[in-house]
């Protein structure tokens, strides 16, 4: 039997920066430019690498003091970027645990904001035999080392696992390793190459 493992964001949860910064900034064009202009996405992987929320806020509000605000904001309500689950995926979810597949996940998650998703969402607690949450151990995908864990700390053979992610250098990542990837654009086109493997 094939062991299946998940990414988080944007597979089983919508992960969206915007629910929150349409209010806290404004228009469409404005979030663009405080995104640009403040390195945001290599910032908030600096937090799934680890860094924590109060010391990331405090490094980034020092070098860009216009907008300490909008990083205190993203600390103290970050439960507005993750809304709501993906409601098609985790049905699938759920039909794999009905049938007994292994199912495991990797994620780019800071370790305290993961604390607040499994409170919002428990099935993020009770769906896996494993969760590799990058914050907890310092890596991040793409790195190989995030997967190579996964695999050791399971005594798990990479040619015996399906990797599901939203970003293709994950899954390109995970294939290097001998992990058959599946690209996830869509809960119907997950679905569908499940079924081609013979997963459901």
């Amino acid at each position: 039997m094939k062991n299946v493992i998940f990414d988080v964001g944007r597979v089983l949860i919508n992960w969206d920066v915007n629910t929150l910064f349409l209010d806290v900034i404004g228009d469409q064009d404005q979030i663009n430019a405080f995104i640009e202009e403040t390195n945001f996405f290599d910032w908030n992987l600096q937090l799934d690498c680890g860094l924590s929320f109060e010391e990331g806020v405090k490094l980034h509000s020092e070098k860009f003091p216009d907008y300490a605000h909008i990083f205190d904001a993203f600390d103290k309500r970050w439960v507005e970027t993750v809304p709501a689950a993906i409601d098609e995926s985790v049905a699938i979810l759920n039909q794999l645990k009905e049938n007994n597949t292994p199912l495991y996940a990797i994620t780019n998650f800071s370790a305290e904001k993961w604390v607040d998703a499994c409170q919002m969402y428990p099935f993020l607690a009770s769906s896996f035999i494993d969760t590799i949450v990058s914050g907890e151990v310092k890596i991040t995908k793409p790195e190989a080392a995030i997967y190579q864990l996964l695999l050791d700390r399971n005594n798990l053979d990479a040619k015996d696992c399906i990797f599901i992610d939203d970003t293709q250098a994950n899954v390109d990542a995970a294939c290097t390793l001998g992990i058959d990837g599946i690209l996830f654009t869509s809960s119907e086109q997950f679905e569908s190459d499940l079924q081609t493997r013979g997963i459901l």
